[in-house]
């Protein structure tokens, strides 16, 4: 048995084998691995299957040799029409992320070995990625990011227990798993460094600088090193923002040495939850306390401009954003720095602010 599963894993190695899924387990192992999140990486290996499949289906076989462009574009539009189910297809940015990846692999496996795929069939002539309209920015006005820091001000008011003796003691214990320092320190550093939910929960202590809550209360800036994005890409910031820096001094100070473990390493930890236990904070928990603090915020506004539920993480980057531009009059080469995109039409995402929001931060910028 030992020797039969030697010679199959040798199998797949072999310089001249001709199959789909053999090379794909082999750029999966070298180049997606260790290098990437669990869950993009188990993403990227179901849609290279979903290709494999759809070719195999197509021919009989996924002999590598084979495959050309006709093949990518056929696989596209059935992502596009059928991908989910018969007559339902999966978004055209979902699409675009399958061919992505797709891209991916077969630029590596051309690399690797021309004489099995003499030219990379994602590329050239025709091969562009379904276009997506620009979407509507939901960057939150002036208005509504002062009333949404005056509820983040009064946040430890919205976690104390419900009940008569809670009412009339002036210091009210807060429910047991509630976090407001954590939440709050949450928010600040998402409006003041605009960075994605998927690299906020991924930030480890070490990579705050500096971590200790004295230093951080006395200093003007802080940074955040080695932050992960998207691929391979790593990033710095340094932070000036008072709030955010005093925000994380006293969540460090008074809230994160309940939860830590001797061997915690993420700066933010979910806490004593049933389902979550002491580990880092997950995307879906970021999603839950924004809604939670979206909605608690929209009790209080009867005007309905000043509403902004549905709360989302993307919201505070799209805010980081407006204020950026401008502030450095809409500079490209800020921007794609500091938001981490190279690509002009993700920026014109992120710069394509309805009127009003534009106006309510020239307005209070004016002001200043």
């Amino acid at each position: 048995m030992t020797k039969k599963g030697t010679q199959k894993v040798m199998s797949l190695y072999d310089p001249e084998v001709d199959q789909l899924t053999a090379w794909k387990e082999r750029f999966m192992e070298e180049e997606i691995r260790g290098d990437r999140s669990e869950n993009i990486v188990a993403k990227i290996d179901l849609q290279l299957q979903r290709f494999i499949e759809f070719f195999r289906k197509r021919y009989g076989h996924e002999r590598v040799t084979a495959v050309t462009k006709r093949d990518v574009k056929a696989w596209v539009d059935f992502l596009y029409e059928e991908g989910k189910e018969p007559g339902v297809g999966f978004a055209a940015s979902t699409v675009n992320n399958h061919k992505n990846h797709l891209s991916l692999f077969m630029g590596w496996l051309h690399e690797q070995r021309p004489h099995l795929l003499p030219e990379d069939p994602t590329k050239g002539k025709g091969m562009r990625d379904i276009q997506l309209p620009v979407p509507e920015v939901r960057a939150l006005t002036e208005a509504q990011l002062r009333s949404l820091i005056n509820l983040l001000d009064r946040l430890e008011r919205f976690y104390v227990l419900k009940g008569r003796a809670s009412a009339i003691d002036p210091n009210p214990p807060l429910r047991k798993n509630a976090r407001p320092k954590r939440d709050r320190a949450i928010v600040y550093l998402l409006l003041a460094t605009g960075i994605r939910r998927e690299m906020l929960v991924n930030l480890d202590l070490d990579q705050l600088q500096p971590n200790d809550p004295d230093l951080l209360r006395i200093g003007r800036v802080f940074k955040l090193n080695r932050i992960k994005g998207k691929g391979r890409t790593e990033s710095r910031k340094t932070v000036i923002d008072k709030d955010a820096r005093e925000a994380l001094a006293d969540y460090l100070e008074f809230e994160r040495p309940l939860d830590a473990q001797p061997n915690s390493k993420a700066l933010f930890i979910s806490g004593p939850t049933a389902n979550e236990g002491t580990g880092r904070l997950s995307v879906g928990r970021i999603n839950r306390i924004l809604k939670k603090i979206g909605s608690w915020h929209d009790a209080e506004q009867s005007d309905p401009e000043r509403k902004i539920q549905p709360l989302a993480p993307h919201d505070f980057r799209h805010t980081y954003a407006v204020y950026l531009a401008i502030r450095t009059g809409y500079s490209k080469i800020i921007l794609q720095r500091e938001l981490g995109h190279a690509n002009d039409r993700y920026l014109e995402t992120y710069t394509n602010f309805p009127d009003e929001v534009v106006e309510g931060y020239q307005d209070e910028n004016r002001n200043r």
